[in-house]
């Protein structure tokens, strides 16, 4: 005990200001809720305290700390995998696991992960929302929708239905960005070829058939990138499969990203599977980067069959870049606008007075519906749908929501991986972190 009281006080105010520094330097340290995936199928949570990951690698053993402080040591040749994650993410996982399979509870979930920066915890229970109420405003907007023509669509496709696409944050044309991203000498480069380009298209459609020859080798031969744009928008917008078949032909020998681009597009959009299947197959392996970006994007698309053609192209470009994505697209939300024939009901009302009034369609009122309508037992009134054969019919419009497994997109990343855990989402990104942390370079080429 310190008995001098001016040193005593000094000697307080020193355990006070370590004390502080000691708190703050723990807060500033990472609770980790580390995970071991069994072969069994089986986990165990915790901290790895056998050394840093790295370490633990060449062991032949993991050693845990669990949440309760239990010390476990697990032999490596049980183990699937394991992967460091904060604490914030086994605390989410056990409230996802206590929650109702409800609207609120999911909302309400997903807005304590957007306070706590789970972004993609957040979206899958947003989706959870959007699934259950197709117009809940709140969530539809966070997801980044807006209300278009009796449905939420992204903004971002639906700018893009009206000739808009997004550069540096702001909506341009597409013939602005044209602009914007080319040169002079590049765009009257391209100009001169819409020129000779749309002349060959005409020949090709024409009945002369010295002109028609002359327009087949003339195209055959082009190797100039800038007359990429002519091809795509006389070649490859024409009807007729044959003349895409060609545009497709003469893009496959251009060098640059100008002809990939419209290999792009073909393959994930022309309607005829030989022009896709070409299409991919005549990306070069130099455009590989840029189609990769174009297919990652497209995994988000609003058409299911666009998504599935966007991961089998990823399948012959993808690198470890695109796992995560293909990861988040295995199983996406679509929605569709379904009509359907159905009998027209007639409606039936009951007033104070106790007279009842019945639809424009007529027929009887069941004397059982008509006594309960008459004694007010129906105070809102009856729908009564008539009996089958030469009734109205009615035309009634449903937004149906579709969770789809995609098979493409498993398909490739088990080329990509190496792996397969089916469509078990939240397996597949353990297992990708684990990668990302004791790799490095996830994939091995």
């Amino acid at each position: 005990m310190i008995a001098n009281p001016s040193l005593r006080g000094r000697w307080y105010r020193f355990c006070l200001v370590c004390g502080v520094a000691l708190f703050h330097f723990a807060a500033a340290v990472p609770v980790r809720a580390d995970l071991v995936k069994l072969l069994n199928g089986g986990e165990i949570r915790g901290k790895i305290v056998s050394g840093n990951v790295a370490r633990a690698s060449g062991s032949d053993s993991i050693v845990l700390e669990t949440l309760t402080g239990v010390t476990i040591a697990v032999a490596r040749s049980e183990t699937k995998f394991l992967t460091m994650r904060p604490l914030l993410v086994e605390e989410y996982e056990s409230r996802a696991r206590r929650i109702s399979d409800t609207l609120e509870a999911h909302w309400d979930l997903a807005e304590w992960c957007r306070q706590h920066g789970l972004s993609s915890q957040r979206e899958h229970h947003l989706e959870r929302v959007v699934a259950k109420d197709s117009r809940h405003e709140k969530a539809q907007t966070a997801l980044g929708r807006v209300w278009h023509e009796g449905a939420f669509v992204d903004r971002d496709e639906m700018m893009a239905t009206r000739g808009y696409v997004k550069y540096k944050g702001r909506y341009v044309t597409v013939q602005e960005l044209d602009l914007i991203q080319k040169t002079a000498d590049e765009l009257a480069a391209e100009r001169e070829w819409f020129q000779k380009v749309k002349l060959w298209h005409l020949w090709l459609g024409g009945n002369n058939q010295d002109r028609y020859q002359q327009a087949l080798v003339s195209l055959q031969q082009i190797d100039d990138p800038h007359a990429a744009p002519a091809i795509i928008r006389f070649l490859c917008e024409d009807s007729q499969r044959d003349m895409r078949t060609l545009g497709v032909t003469v893009l496959s020998k251009l060098v640059g990203s100008k002809g990939a681009a419209g290999l792009v597009k073909l393959s994930l959009f022309d309607p005829d599977y030989d022009v896709r299947y070409a299409s991919l197959n005549g990306i070069s392996e130099e455009n590989f980067e840029f189609a990769q970006s174009a297919y990652i994007k497209e995994l988000r698309n609003s058409l299911n069959p666009v998504v599935c053609r966007a991961a089998a192209g990823l399948a012959r470009v993808g690198t470890d870049l695109a796992v995560q994505p293909l990861i988040d697209a295995l199983v996406t939300t679509h929605q569709y606008t379904v009509q359907t024939n159905v009998p027209a009901q007639q409606v039936y009302s009951g007033s104070t007075d106790g007279s009842v009034g019945g639809s424009a369609f007529g027929g009887s009122l069941p004397p059982e519906v008509e006594a309960a309508i008459r004694t007010g037992q129906l105070p809102q009134g009856a729908v009564i749908a008539p009996p089958i054969g030469g009734v109205p019919i009615q035309r009634k419009t449903t937004i149906v929501t579709v969770h789809q497994p995609n098979q493409e997109t498993l398909s490739t990343l088990q080329k990509l991986t190496g792996q397969n855990f089916g469509f078990d989402e939240r397996t597949w990104r353990l297992w990708w972190a684990a990668e990302k942390n004791t790799l490095g370079s996830p994939l091995k080429k």
